[in-house]
């Protein structure tokens, strides 16, 4: 019996042949982040056909090690290709259509995390640590890598069931005649109501205490720190500093229509509770339209790679800040 061998393709034979034109283009980009110092040489794969894919995996290998480990968090970097006069493409057709580079950020892989326990647990090591640990996380996320903590999830709460306002009363008017008691206590048992928002979680998650900034916040934490003997509550503190210290600006605002869902994580007091239930919704009424979920944006000319190097630089910061952000979601849920 005669036995037949399939003919083998050597390694060097590229498993697809792209035109020449894309190749050039491609090359294009390929220079312009070799130009910018956009990664080491130690970035680039050892093995790869498309230079634009191995470099797209060098700066995921650069943003892994300028953030560091992640625990809760997945931000997923998109290098995107603008062609000139009609912007995104996929497949550049010659050098001179590459107009410009776009780099946009966005949480790859959303979780819900319970931290009530672990602020509870602070509160009662130092008085008042929790409410300052959860203040500089809310408020540095909200520049940095946004959260749906509880008081942003009040703060939808408003738009998604109130009309805008602090409580159900007037979405109660809108829908039920005047008078008619027994429908606007039914709909009130259907709906999210601002009772049940505040019940969710205690009344400081809501309400910060006035003056409560950020270096007030730093002070109380380097005042806690002086007396914390649990190492576990010393880390957590110890972060919350660090995070708090971090100069942010809120730029690299993305330029898109729709409602925005860009959210690192929803923090819950506990789990599942109406945190959670104010997120889907949220989610379901920006399904029915335009949605954003990307949380930044940054455009480089093709023939200015020093522009990405000034980002790199820029980003440096909130990098540090993403890192600091999981450490503290990751102590505190667990």
């Amino acid at each position: 019996m005669t036995a037949f061998v399939l003919p083998r393709i050597d390694a060097r034979v590229p498993p697809m042949v792209t035109p020449a034109p894309t190749v050039a283009a491609n090359s294009a980009i390929s220079k312009f982040l070799l130009d910018a110092g956009a990664f080491s040489p130690s970035d680039i794969p050892p093995v790869w056909s498309d230079s634009v894919d191995a470099c797209e995996r060098a700066l995921a290998r650069w943003v892994n090690r300028e953030i560091g480990p992640l625990h809760c968090l997945t931000p997923v970097f998109s290098l995107n290709v603008l062609r000139r006069g009609d912007g995104y493409y996929d497949a550049p057709s010659s050098p001179g259509d590459v107009e410009a580079l776009e780099m946009d950020w966005r949480e790859g892989d959303i979780h819900q995390w319970p931290l009530g326990a672990g602020l509870d647990t602070l509160n009662r090591q130092t008085r008042g640590l929790g409410v300052i640990v959860l203040h500089v996380l809310d408020r540095q996320s909200r520049m940095a890598y946004p959260l749906f903590t509880p008081a942003v999830a009040h703060e939808m709460a408003s738009m998604l069931y109130w009309c805008g306002e602090d409580d159900e009363e007037a979405a109660l008017d809108m829908s039920c005649e005047e008078g008619d008691e027994a429908a606007r206590e039914e709909m009130r048992a259907e709906m999210v109501t601002a009772a049940l928002v505040k019940s969710a979680s205690p009344a400081w998650v809501h309400d910060w205490p006035r003056g409560l900034t950020l270096p007030t916040c730093a002070r109380h934490l380097r005042r806690a720190l002086k007396t914390l003997a649990d190492p576990a509550a010393r880390r957590i503190a110890e972060t919350a500093l660090a995070l708090s210290q971090l100069h942010l600006v809120h730029d690299f605002q993305p330029e898109c229509e729709g409602d925005s869902i860009a959210f690192g994580a929803v923090l819950s007091w506990r789990e599942d509770d109406v945190t959670v239930r104010v997120y889907d919704d949220m989610l379901e009424m920006a399904w029915q339209g335009e949605f954003c979920e990307i949380m930044g944006t940054a455009r480089f000319g093709i023939d200015n790679p020093e522009s990405f190097g000034q980002w790199q630089r820029d980003m440096k910061t909130r990098f540090q800040a993403i890192g600091l952000i999981d450490r503290l979601i990751h102590s505190l849920s667990a």
